[in-house]
């Protein structure tokens, strides 16, 4: 033998090997009513060669008894010798059954050939080895389809001491050398799990032209039937008769588990009605009742498309539409569909689904303001669309509903979400949207091309002091037919400015506290002044007192947790609304302890056309200048100038109005005096 024909027929040993699986027994059990069927399979052709020599050995385990375990649990052979395929002669009397005949076929006539000696050729390894796997597979088919043929094959026994009150576990093994052991079979039944053949599911059937492809589900099953016959009536169900003389049997890969076996059978027209059922053939050999029928008739094909012959807008509420198709298909046809858009490039939903294959026309009874119809015909394989679209337009003077529940928000950065409900009208274009810094002035237009959303977000200035931002919405149609305004939508602006200063006007001693008088916050959301006092030598403030807003024009508190050895400084801030703070007004001191009180008197000298103000400030500290404060009629006490020396003239004056004044000294250091009294000229 040369080297080259060495490595052929190990690399053809190797290709036909790589994919073998554990050579054993694979075995079903099928409780009866009075005794267990066992019916099993060698897996791979070496096996059954094997076992078809030294025979199968079966034995019984009792593992329940009456639910109970029993004590004694030895293993029963049913087998007293091992079961072998009959003798030829056995086959004989029963070779008018065809699984009998393919079973004995593959098992006597043989034409495996030895070579001639010292030739090996490497096509005639392969040819035998396909003979094998032919016949293997034939032999196994063979046994599945007659319980008879799997019987005289030696694959089949009927436990018929089975008991009822008993389970078992079977074992199935083939009785060669142990060099040459396979794997054990084994299954767990009793005759109190008996339960009879199901029916296959329905099958589906799809329609043709002088056909039906079937088609029913096989994995549901697919442990109790390994093959299925189709069954035919053409006489409305009375009787039915197998399609094929073989059974069907799913051809697939390994470890692949198919849900649908198929089959297509002709039909000898059109015109008659053919009712279909599926039974199973079980692994032994046992034929399942019928499933439910399904029944039809043969379809032409559907080839050509309906075609729109007319549309009319009746009273301009309606449109009818009408369509040409032959008559001949309508046996053939489930009826039509028409499909409508309000845009040419929209999309299309069907609004009418006929079942009636005589009728050719549809009247639309809610149409939009503009209609894209198109038509089409189906039955259960086919639907063909018309491929031109047929256009009918309503006159539209009407506009759409005004948009309702409008809503928004804005964040403290002045990004404004608004949100609407969606209108109903079925010509919508889209909405716009308009706002005001006032609800009484023009509403300004912040969208100029149409949304079709729902949902806007808009940008505002939140530095000013405008307190609110209004806004409404508008639905347009595709006319351009606008809606009236929502209702008006009012959002606050966050407040993100602090309110003005107070001014602190007088810190007095008083018997048992210090009064701390102020003139308040002129920003109109303030609605607390928070007052500060820091102890010398402490250098911290710290708040002492809290003063909602009245409206007056001032405010006072009274200090009562002080002593006399200490120097007291005071300051108010203002808060608003949204919770900001105004910078501190100014300083006011006092000390209790000291001897000495500042003085300060402040007079007038009125003239025709000014006043002339003088003053003496008694002070230990050195004045650097003093602060004039002037009110008008009833208007806030406000800065109104400062001099340098002992007088101020005020020349800017009004006839018949009432002016007051009030005076403060700045010292060197940066600290200031209490207010003066107030003086009144009346021009």
């Amino acid at each position: 033998m040369t080297r080259f024909t060495l490595l052929i027929i190990l690399s053809l040993f190797f290709t036909l090997n790589i994919f073998a699986q554990q050579p054993g027994i694979e075995i079903l059990g099928s409780p009866r009513q009075e005794s267990i069927l066992l019916r099993w399979a060698p897996n791979t052709p070496a096996t059954w060669k094997l076992a078809n020599q030294y025979g199968y050995v079966v034995e019984r385990f009792t593992i329940l008894r009456d639910g109970e375990i029993p004590d004694q649990q030895a293993a029963e052979r049913l087998t007293p010798t091992p079961i072998r395929p009959m003798p030829l002669e056995e086959w004989e009397p029963h070779s008018d059954n065809r699984f009998v005949a393919i079973a004995a076929s593959c098992i006597f006539d043989s034409t495996e050939t030895e070579p001639p000696s010292g030739l090996v050729n490497p096509h005639e390894v392969y040819r035998q080895y396909k003979e094998k796997q032919h016949r293997y597979s034939f032999a196994m088919y063979a046994a599945d389809q007659s319980i008879l043929a799997a019987e005289l094959s030696g694959l089949y026994l009927e436990d018929k001491s089975a008991q009822a009150n008993e389970k078992y576990l079977y074992r199935v093994f083939v009785d060669c050398p142990d060099s040459l052991a396979v794997d054990t079979g084994s299954v767990f039944t009793g005759i109190s799990e008996y339960q009879p053949l199901p029916p296959p599911q329905t099958p589906t059937a799809k329609w043709g032209n002088k056909k039906v492809d079937l088609s029913w589900n096989i994995l549901y099953l697919g442990h109790i039937y390994n093959s299925y016959i189709v069954e035919k009536s053409m006489d409305n169900g009375q009787t039915f008769q197998p399609i094929s003389n073989n059974a069907l049997v799913q051809l697939t890969d390994e470890n692949v588990s198919p849900e649908y076996m198929y089959r297509t059978d002709s039909l000898k027209d059109n015109q008659i009605t053919v009712h279909y059922r599926i039974r199973g053939i079980s692994a032994f050999g046992e034929t399942g009742p019928p499933s439910e029928s399904v029944s039809g008739k043969g379809l032409l094909p559907i080839e050509s498309a309906p075609v729109m012959t007319d549309k009319k807008v009746i009273d301009n509420q309606q449109v009818l539409l009408q369509w040409d198709y032959p008559q001949k298909m309508n046996p053939y046809i489930s009826g039509f569909r028409v499909y409508q858009s309000s845009t040419p490039e929209g999309k299309k939903r069907v609004i009418y689904e006929g079942t009636d294959p005589e009728i050719r026309s549809y009247t639309d009874t809610v149409p939009d303001m503009t209609n894209y119809y198109l038509v089409s015909v189906y039955n259960q394989n086919t639907e063909k669309v018309s491929p031109l679209t047929t256009y009918a337009a309503r006159v539209d003077s009407f506009p759409p509903a005004k948009p309702k529940q409008l809503k928004g928000e804005i964040d403290t950065t002045g990004f404004v979400t608004l949100t609407w409900k969606p209108n109903s009208d079925r010509d919508l274009e889209g909405y716009r949207v308009y706002s005001s810094n006032h609800p009484d002035y023009e509403f300004m237009l912040v969208t100029p091309a149409v949304i079709t959303d729902t949902v806007f977000n808009d940008s505002i200035n939140i530095n000013t002091l405008t307190k609110n931002v209004y806004y409404k919405v508008r639905a347009i149609d595709v006319r351009q037919n606008q809606s009236d305004f929502s209702e008006m939508l009012t959002l606050q602006r966050p407040d993100i400015i602090p309110p003005v200063a107070p001014q602190i006007e007088n810190v007095i001693e008083q018997r048992s506290s210090i009064k701390i008088s102020w003139i308040n916050s002129m920003s109109a959301d303030v609605t607390k002044h928070h007052i500060y006092r820091r102890t010398f030598p402490d250098s911290a403030f710290v708040e002492i007192g809290l003063i909602p807003q009245t409206g007056e024009e001032s405010s006072s508190f009274e200090d009562s947790e002080i002593n006399n050895r200490s120097k007291y400084a005071y300051y108010i801030r203002a808060e608003d609304e949204a919770g900001l703070l105004s910078p501190p007004s100014n300083h006011g001191y006092v000390n209790p302890s000291a001897a000495f009180r500042e003085v300060i008197k402040l007079k007038k000298k009125e003239f025709i056309d000014n006043v002339q103000l003088s003053w003496e400030v008694d002070a230990l500290k050195k004045v650097s200048r003093v602060v004039v404060y002037r009110s008008v009629e009833d208007g806030p006490m406000r800065l109104y100038g400062n001099s340098e020396s002992d007088e101020f003239t005020d020349p800017i004056l009004s006839p018949g109005k009432t002016y007051q004044y009030m005076i403060k000294a700045v010292y060197e250091d940066g600290s200031s005096s209490p207010m003066s009294d107030r003086v009144t000229v009346k021009m």
